[in-house]
């Protein structure tokens, strides 16, 4: 008895959940403007629930996505990285032929004004001599472009040195800031003349001698060669007075010289390969002025 009493409410109680859930959507499957008072209630707790729960399936999805996609990524990452060297690559080779363009162009127009009428080839320098004892440079013309020893060497700035030692391609500069190296020269404006040497400081300076006590030199006065010795051509710029000194014997005076070619920069010379000749007395021999 007892067990049929519980099943029997069991069985009622099934049928009144049925009721109620038919009842439910039956009233709930019309259409409506609003929800009921439980639905309500329901919506309010399950919304937040439903936010949640999307927003870590999104993220989850987004995070297996990254996954599957990170080694694509540090491929094109590699490319884009290459990409750059290359571009930064030739760039910096675009701007060398740029400035050396702009160098080359300084060269022709001082070809074509300054010293128009000699015959000069243009040449590179390809080493620099490290030893304290000659200040020289090598460049990749000779014999075979029609180089030869003492022909004069410059740049559009001015005076470089002279060729010493000649091979077939290429051949040895002495620069005239050694002190072996020695240049007859003029004071511009007022012709005083001397013969211009480098300072045996290495300094990189220059050392104008040979000037008399009275003769009117002053600083920032430009110095230029003279063209006697029959080396160097005549009214090539050297450099610009920087100090006057008397001599120890009180008798003559020599000016510093700041040379107007920055040697540490050289890259392309002119080479000239006739130089006509001054019919006057040098004022020194030495270094064949």
């Amino acid at each position: 008895m007892l067990f049929r009493y519980i099943l029997n409410r069991y069985v009622l109680g099934f049928f009144c959940l049925v009721a109620i859930a038919f009842l439910l959507i039956t009233f709930t499957g019309q259409d409506r403007m609003t929800l009921s008072p439980v639905e309500r209630v329901i919506k309010d707790v399950t919304t937040p629930v439903e936010k949640g729960v999307t927003t870590i399936v999104y993220s989850i999805s987004n995070t297996v996505k990254s996954v599957f996609t990170i080694g694509s990524i540090k491929d094109e990452n590699k490319q884009l990285r290459e990409r750059v060297l290359s571009l930064e690559a030739e760039n910096n080779l675009l701007r060398e032929y740029e400035y050396q363009n702009l160098r080359l162009r300084e060269l022709l127009q001082f070809k074509d004004t300054v010293v128009k009428d000699y015959n000069m080839v243009s040449a590179s320098v390809v080493a620099r001599n490290p030893s304290n004892w000659f200040r020289t440079i090598t460049v990749n013309r000779g014999e075979n472009d029609g180089v030869a020893k003492n022909m004069a060497v410059v740049t559009s700035k001015g005076l470089v040195g002279r060729v010493i030692n000649v091979s077939a391609t290429s051949a040895e500069v002495l620069l005239i800031i050694d002190s072996s190296c020695a240049v007859g020269s003029l004071i511009q404006i007022n012709r005083i003349p001397g013969v211009v040497e480098g300072k045996a400081d290495n300094s990189g300076m220059l050392k104008m001698i040979h000037l008399s006590k009275e003769a009117p030199v002053k600083d920032k006065q430009i110095v230029i060669s003279s063209g006697l010795g029959g080396i160097f051509p005549k009214g090539l710029p050297i450099g610009t007075v920087t100090e006057i000194h008397l001599e120890s014997n009180g008798l003559v005076k020599y000016a510093i010289v700041r040379p107007f070619v920055d040697f540490n920069e050289l890259e392309e010379v002119l080479v000239i390969r006739n130089v006509p000749v001054v019919n006057e007395a040098a004022p020194d021999d030495k270094g064949g002025a």
